[in-house]
């Protein structure tokens, strides 16, 4: 089962993924009309956040001059409002990533601000200075600290905001594989006794199938790191083209730049199904492991479009998840080795790669079948 003799493949990521996932517009320089998104979005937080000091002041000691400064907090969501569906719109070219951040922030400052508001009208805000009611003070507290997350921590554009969710799935991953690696280092628990502290220790035959998901987890985290910096890479290469007597026709450039797009858009959404798969597998792996439908492990395979042979792990849950996460990282993989698209000079778009790239190519085309095998192992061992 060796994936460095694979031919060229048309992974599902061509195919399946690329239905399924719109093409970011842009990677590093945002266009004209994304920055006056942002701008809009950080002029209505700074109107919010300005004119919500004012209504918790005037509201605390006249509920009717603070209900007049709620039409001006409105003014501020609805300019939120306009630059959050400005960058949901397919003419900014937004990533899955960015729209979630985008989201993320923009509700939390309209969620405190309603919040806010809703403390006064109700009166549990009311009443005199100095009377020891900081109820107005919290809620106006919570409009700040939203407000100023959104102007300087939401990130700027699909560079940004991609790599941000790659850094988070690190993050889980790193999290989980300590996790377990500590369970691990326990070794064995005595017997069949699940009681007292030994039920955080995995039993004997137990312990195969949990270091190798353990390694799958270390394996994806590598893979989330690669992907990481072929981003970056492809990334740099749109800003590449040929010399002035090659130039390319705009038409002929234009495709290019749209299938380098399409590419770090497709390699982003399987490194977001690696992401998930860590966290997913990793909540049944907590001892002791759940043996029921299990099945041995046979030599029955799937194959990954038709290339590469990912054995069959049971029908357990965590066998399931963990051959679905074989395939997530054998695609990924596969697809940044294989992937025929041409960077902006007309050359293969593996030779904007940089040397570390290759280098983890190389090593995790041979890490992965080595984690087919230790899961197969680990499965037979869990159910003999």
């Amino acid at each position: 089962m060796s994936l460095s003799s694979q031919p060229s493949t048309s992974s599902s990521l061509n195919s399946d993924t690329k239905d399924q996932l719109p093409t970011i517009g842009y990677w590093r320089t945002l266009p004209t009309e994304v920055t006056a998104a942002y701008q809009l979005l950080s002029d209505g937080a700074e109107y919010i956040h300005a004119t919500s000091t004012k209504y918790a002041l005037v509201g605390k000691i006249d509920s009717a001059e603070g209900g007049k400064l709620a039409a001006e907090l409105r003014k501020g969501a609805q300019l939120m409002g306009t630059g959050t569906l400005l960058l949901f719109s397919p003419e900014c070219g937004s990533s899955r990533s960015l729209r979630h951040f985008v989201k993320q922030s923009s509700r939390a400052v309209i969620s405190s601000l309603i919040s806010l508001i809703r403390a006064y009208e109700d009166g549990s805000a009311q009443g005199t200075p100095n009377d020891g009611n900081n109820i107005g003070a919290q809620k106006t507290g919570a409009v700040w600290s939203a407000c100023d997350n959104l102007r300087l921590k939401l990130p700027k554009g699909n560079r940004a905001a991609m790599t941000r969710e790659l850094l988070i799935w690190v993050r889980d991953s790193n999290e989980s594989i300590k996790e377990f690696d500590e369970m691990l280092a326990l070794g064995p628990r005595d017997g069949d006794d699940e009681d007292g502290d030994e039920e955080e220790q995995y039993s004997q035959s137990e312990m195969k199938i949990a270091r190798a998901a353990v390694n799958i987890m270390k394996c994806s985290k590598n893979v989330l790191g690669l992907v990481m910096k072929v981003c970056e890479c492809v990334g740099e290469s749109l800003g590449e083209s040929k010399p002035h007597h090659e130039n390319l026709n705009n038409e002929s450039s234009d495709q290019k730049r749209k299938g380098l797009l399409q590419f770090i858009t497709n390699l982003h959404g399987v490194a977001r199904r690696i992401g998930e798969g860590v966290t997913e597998f990793g909540v049944s792996m907590y001892p002791p492991l759940d043996l029921s439908t299990k099945e041995l492990a046979t030599k029955k395979t799937s194959l990954l479009n038709g290339d590469v042979d990912i054995p069959s792990l049971g029908s357990t849950t965590l066998g399931l998840q963990l051959e679905y996460q074989l395939h997530s990282l054998t695609e990924c993989v596969l697809y940044i080795k294989n992937c025929g698209l041409q960077t902006m000079r007309g050359e293969p778009i593996q030779t904007c790669y940089s040397e570390e790239v290759n280098d983890a190519v190389t090593k995790l085309v041979a890490a992965i079948p080595v984690r087919c095998k230790e899961s197969v192992d680990g499965i037979t061992s869990w159910c003999a």
